[in-house]
């Protein structure tokens, strides 16, 4: 099994607890993307004036079409910490040759989002914002801020994304919140590929060999995943809502955008539509909560849907577990939004929470804190019952390492990725140290992606992970494989070793070796094989890898359908009708 140089990958027994095992490993070393390039660098691109008429005009002013109506959308209900700005989608009436951009090519990313889909995944830089498909991995758009709108409303600080990528948000330095509505059509494809000549069709069709027999003419280009095409995707500018008490940080979910603000410290729930009511705000002052100590202000805020529950870490260092506050008849004070409990409280110096992710498989919360440290806590009821479990501590000192910079889970939960100003770390769900950037000899490996993340988020339900640098433009995408036991856990898949990754599986058969208190990295000792490429086509990510007790056969499935493998022979079984696949699930 190859793992990228500069890394520490220990690879444990198969005998173990699962308390006890890494489940992740990298391999390989990552893809890169960027959108600087010699060919796009005097493209014209599309300039977002956000509603602001042009460069010079210090006040923005309501958009009106050609024939005089008004094209405003409805308005918002503003609240006494925000006013909405809200503008027309028509174009503007003035513009500037001053305002025509090409796309910065240098910039470094700022922010990374992920849709809960997987399928879309949004960055921004300090004056624009791309939006990219995740396989095949393209931009599908790129909007450039004008000067008068980055004058107006500051530059591009932090970036959310709903849930189902309707909506994008940019948060920016004079605190306001930018919103975008992202349109994709299901039926229509950007690209697609043509072959007019039979005859050379039929000369690259017998040059296929292994998995990428079976292909039809059309699909020879097209990688795991990518069966679906291009998306064809517009970004449009939707509103602008200034907030006066300042954004501290903010959290989009499907129903509403939540905002904590400054001064005052509070937090304001703006939903992205009105309510049966007609109201689309509402507002928690955080001194009114008992439960909340007190001239804090929130720093960051975290949402799980599957466990529903919410994380605030605040000024002073503490860390809450929150839920949304359903109000019955009965309450003493209807205006309560939230309500919650603080469980981690730092003690002295050591212990001031950073960043939190929640676990729901596993009902954990991790805590990154100042001091390098990673505490981890069970969640045992919402009543908060949430005790400590174990603490990870980074394998390099604080000052090697620099500040925690992002906490991300695997969707399985069975990985725990930390990114440091200088490296990155993993864990196991309870705490077994896995791979880490620490040990990379500058001098021989000085690639950005070992020496700092910015920010890390996983896709194809964790093969990959994304991740970002700190002042970089690039995008790199890092292989990992994991062990079978994380999709499928039965007898089988523990005492035998099966590792998956995102085009195929190892299969360890050193069993016979003397010494069985640990797994060989020798190649040799592993068995690879790659999934056929028409079954990756449109069924990537695989989701599942099932072993025989005898070691003899091994079966994967991915998004629909199932995929036989014969260690022996070498050769794969697949559904030989795409319906009858599509239809197995």
């Amino acid at each position: 099994m190859a793992t990228s140089q500069g890394l520490r990958s220990p690879l444990a027994t198969p005998h173990s607890t699962l308390e006890a095992v890494a489940m992740y490993w990298p391999i390989g070393t990552p893809r890169i993307y960027a959108t600087s390039s010699n060919r796009a660098s005097g493209s014209r691109l599309f300039v977002s004036y956000d509603g602001v008429s042009g460069p010079d005009e210090a006040e923005p002013e309501l958009l009106k079409e050609e024939n005089g109506a008004d094209a405003t959308p409805p308005a918002t209900p503003a609240t006494p910490a925000i006013q909405s700005v809200e503008f027309g989608d028509g174009p503007p009436e003035t513009s500037s040759q001053n305002d025509e951009q090409t796309i910065p090519l240098k910039d470094p990313v700022l922010a990374l989002r992920v849709s809960r889909s997987g399928s879309l995944f949004a960055v921004i830089t300090t004056t624009s914002i791309t939006l990219w498909q995740t396989k095949p991995t393209v931009v599908l758009a790129v909007v450039v801020r004008s000067k008068s709108s980055l004058q107006l409303y500051g530059r591009n600080v932090d970036l959310l994304l709903r849930p189902d990528s309707a909506i994008l948000v940019v948060r920016t330095s004079e605190g306001y919140l930018i919103t975008y509505s992202i349109a994709t059509d299901g039926e229509s494809r950007v690209y697609k590929s043509h072959f007019p000549n039979y005859h050379n069709v039929q000369r690259r069709r017998q040059s296929l060999v292994g998995p990428q027999t079976g292909l039809r003419p059309e699909q020879y280009l097209w990688g795991p995943g990518e069966g679906t095409g291009v998306l064809d995707v517009s970004v449009r500018f939707r509103m602008v809502i200034k907030v006066d008490a300042g954004i501290e940080s903010a959290l989009a979910l499907d129903d509403e955008l939540i905002v904590a603000t400054t001064k005052p410290a509070a937090v304001q729930c703006i939903r992205w539509t009105p309510d049966s009511t007609g109201s689309q705000t509402r507002t928690e002052i955080l001194s009114r909560m008992s439960w909340v100590g007190k001239k804090v202000c929130i720093t960051e805020m975290t949402y799980d849907r599957p466990m529903n529950l919410s994380t605030w870490i605040t000024s002073d260092g503490r860390v809450y577990a929150v839920q949304r506050h359903k109000s019955t008849p009965e309450d003493d004070d209807p205006k309560k939004l939230f309500k919650g409990h603080c469980f981690h409280t730092p003690e002295g110096d050591r212990g001031h929470a950073e960043h939190a992710v929640i676990n729901a498989r596993f009902s954990l919360i991790a805590v990154g804190c100042t001091d390098g440290t990673v505490q981890v806590y069970s969640v045992r009821d919402y009543s908060g019952n949430i005790t400590l479990s174990h603490s990870q501590v980074i394998p390099a000192t604080t000052s090697t390492a620099g500040a925690l910079t992002s906490l991300s889970y695997s969707p399985d939960g069975y990985c725990l990725f930390a990114g440091f100003e200088n490296g990155w770390a993993t864990w196991s769900m309870f705490g077994n140290p896995g791979s880490h950037s620490f040990s990379a000899e500058r001098s021989t490996a000085d690639e950005p992606w070992l020496s700092g993340v910015d920010c890390a988020s996983w896709i194809g339900g964790g093969s990959e992970i994304l991740m970002i640098g700190r002042r970089n433009e690039a995008i790199w995408s890092l292989e990992m494989a994991k062990s079978a036991v994380t999709g499928c856990y039965n007898d089988a898949n523990v005492f035998r070793t099966v590792l998956q990754t995102s085009t195929g599986i190892m299969v360890y058969r050193g069993y016979d070796l003397p010494d069985m208190t640990s797994i060989s990295a020798e190649p040799f000792l592993w068995h690879t094989a790659r999934i056929p490429a028409p079954y990756l086509l449109h069924q990537w990510p695989i989701k599942l890898a099932v072993i025989s007790p005898d070691g003899r056969y091994v079966a994967v499935a991915g998004r629909r359908g199932l995929a036989h493998y014969s260690v022996n022979s070498g050769r794969w079984k697949t559904f030989a009708n795409e319906a009858q696949e599509n239809e197995f699930q």
